[in-house]
């Protein structure tokens, strides 16, 4: 996505643009985390990872930690450095 232009309202307010909003699949009642870095503005979706559900009911399907976490995240599981 491309940088786009917003106005500050009166009272402080911004609106995020749509294109924006779909891309994080933002609805109304979203959480935000907004912090200053470095002299600009952060804003970040705050995700709540609510693991308990899942506890207890994993199964092994013969994954290490780390293949598993990769799947999960959606990316390569990264070289482990083992030596032949």
């Amino acid at each position: 996505m491309e940088t786009m232009d917003i106005t500050l309202a009166e009272r402080g307010q911004i609106v995020i643009p749509k294109e924006a909003r779909d891309e994080l699949g933002l609805k109304p009642g979203a959480k935000l985390k907004i912090r200053v870095v470095d002299g600009r503005l952060l804003i970040e979706k705050k995700v709540a990872l609510d693991l308990s559900r899942w506890v207890g009911r994993a199964i092994d399907d013969g994954l290490t930690t780390n293949e598993a976490l990769s799947e999960l995240r959606g990316r390569p599981v990264p070289w482990q450095g083992v030596l032949c």
